[in-house]
């Protein structure tokens, strides 16, 4: 009866689905018949960015492009720019940034969009009512691309700058009696150290002081540049900060005080008193999507997994078979010349990393030029995908590297014997037991994990030292789980290139031989055309049950370990994984 009311709620679910997808379709049609106002023959436009940027558009989730009508992505926003700064109607930009939280590759890559659009000859003018919290300094970072920055009479500008920081667990779960067995390679690979320790390990402590150092100095000296200050004054407002807007404005990171309906007025003004357009508006009439030459963006956002995403999962995932597809469906289209593989991920699955290595590695060996754009996080697998690219092209803020391995797990035995709970099983096979959480690793079992970490691991940093043609001593610098800023990595070898979309479709023009007079478009793969045959594939794949089935996987599992769900990090899989420590950008 349970299985048969579980069945009956998911059918009635899929049907509400349907229903709701096709409302919303219909909707749309309708919308699209009906023609809206030419834009103004002068127009400031106006951006609004929002927190939590996608790398592109739709192709995530089955019509994602759908529901999320308000949002742009990342490339979006770049696209539109550019577009913009060759219309003779467009004056300017109103830039919004009390909502944003950006983080410090992606203001990097904003940044550029920006200094771009104003060297077209047009004007930026930022705002906020206050950039407080944790981010304020990347967001700030971004503002400085303007040539004016406004913050409300009443706002702070909190700068306090760069903060590196992850709980410790390691003390607390032998309270418990939970023993946590990771394995790494090597010592600088801190993915699982909270699981195990009460502080960062020396060496791990050593590269992330050497990486926020790196982080904060670039940002520092640009907003010094920008802003026509000192490097000394600069480190010593960050070291005062947060700042009021009076003080912000006498120490020259700010130039006015205003409100947000005096600071458009302000922006307004400045083109002559010219309508302000959002700039989505002015985007879904400035479609480049039919360029007849194309450079496919094809994203590695989020951890690394096998399969499919899931199609009633929320979790933003870079699954391998849909970029294994959007690989595919950019070599079919004619109109594809090169593509840009864009990764902004912590790493994950080794299995799934090597899969979209291979497709790529593929597309490479049949003339497709594949160029690697990293954004704010390209780690572990997220560089090990990187490998088949003639050209990776990082941020100085990129967080990149931490070549290694990591795997293990948690022994729920003591804590559960603690409450009387005792757990047996009846097996065949040595090792069918080996990732029971109810018991620690055997001896046969340790040496056979710590065998395929290590095979894993020569696997990685062979291929890194062939594609990025490193000697062995040069690899073993570079490796063992470090983790690099783009400035570094670019120092040691393992980025090309210094850069965003800009250097990257410069780079992927010239691997495909394209005339400069030809225009390129960058376009996301896959299109979100495609949604429908993704929606009809999940309901052939079961993806639907398998949801339902994740759900009663997950209740049993949080009966087990309660909170220590949310930050385990790894399987015991031998998979690549990078789960950095949280960073903190105030």
């Amino acid at each position: 009866m349970l299985r048969f009311l579980k069945g009956l709620l998911i059918s009635f679910g899929v049907l509400f689905l349907v229903l709701v997808v096709g409302g919303i379709v219909g909707l749309r049609y309708v919308a699209s018949e009906w023609q809206p106002k030419p834009l103004p023959e002068h127009m400031v436009l106006s951006l609004t960015l929002k927190p939590e940027l996608r790398e592109t558009s739709g192709g995530a989730l089955p019509f994602e492009n759908i529901f999320n009508t308000g949002s742009s992505s990342l490339l979006d926003l770049v696209n539109t720019l550019k577009t913009a700064s060759e219309d003779e109607r467009v004056q300017g930009l109103f830039l919004d940034l009390s909502a944003a939280q950006v983080r410090p590759a992606e203001a990097q890559e904003l940044r550029e969009a920006i200094s771009r659009f104003r060297a077209s000859g047009r004007f930026v003018h930022a705002y906020a009512d206050s950039l407080e919290g944790n981010g304020g300094i990347s967001t700030y970072h971004l503002a400085t691309g303007a040539e004016s920055i406004a913050l409300q009479p009443s706002g702070l500008l909190d700068i306090r700058g760069i903060s590196l920081s992850t709980p410790f667990f390691g003390e607390a779960l032998k309270k418990l009696g939970i023993e946590a067995d990771f394995r790494a390679r090597h010592e600088y690979k801190g993915a699982a150290a909270s699981m195990t320790n009460a502080a960062f390990p020396s060496p791990i402590r050593a590269n992330y002081r050497r990486l926020v150092n790196s982080l904060y100095a670039g940002t520092a000296a640009d907003i010094a540049t920008a802003r026509r200050l000192s490097p000394s004054s600069v480190n010593k407002l960050i070291d005062t900060a947060p700042l009021t807007a009076g003080e912000a404005k006498s120490n020259g990171l700010i130039d006015e005080m205003l409100y947000r309906d005096e600071a458009i007025d302000a922006a307004r003004a400045k083109a002559g008193g010219a309508r302000l357009v959002p700039l989505t508006r002015y985007s879904n009439d400035a479609d480049t999507s039919e360029t007849p030459t194309r450079i496919a963006v094809i994203s590695v956002d989020g951890p690394i997994v096998r399969g499919r995403t899931s199609l009633l999962s929320r979790d933003r995932q870079a699954a391998a078979r849909n970029i294994v597809d959007a690989v595919k469906d950019a070599r079919e289209d004619k109109r594809v010349k090169a593509i840009i593989l864009r990764v902004n991920s912590p790493g994950g699955s080794y299995v799934a990393s090597d899969t979209i290595l291979h497709a790529l590695s593929a597309a490479r060996s049949s003339g497709m030029p594949v160029i690697v754009s990293m954004s704010d996080m390209a780690a572990s697998g997220g560089y090990f995908v990187a490998l088949a690219a003639e050209h990776v092209v990082a941020h100085p803020n990129t967080i990149t590297g931490s070549i290694g391995v990591v795997s293990g797990k948690l022994n729920l035995s003591g804590f559960l014997a603690e409450y009387g709970i005792r757990t047996d099983s009846v097996s065949v096979g040595r090792n069918a037991d080996m990732f029971s959480m109810t018991k620690p690793f055997s001896a046969a079992e340790s040496a056979r994990l710590d065998a395929i970490l290590d095979t894993i691991y020569e696997d990685f940093t062979t291929k890194v030292a062939s594609a990025r043609r490193l000697d062995p001593a040069e690899i073993d610098a570079a490796a063992r789980g470090r983790v690099w800023s783009g400035e570094d990595a670019k120092r040691i070898g393992l980025v090309d290139v210094l850069g965003g979309y800009a250097a990257a479709e410069g780079l992927a023009r010239d691997a495909a031989g394209i005339a400069p007079e030809t225009r390129t478009a960058l376009v996301a793969y896959p299109e979100p055309r495609q949604d429908l045959e993704a929606f009809v594939t999940a309901l052939e794949e079961g993806e639907i049950g398998e949801s339902a089935s994740r759900l009663d996987a997950l209740l049993t599992f949080i009966r087990y370990s309660g909170i220590i769900e949310s930050v385990l990090k790894t399987t015991g899989d031998g998979r690549i994984d990078a789960a950095a420590p949280h960073i903190i950008v105030r």
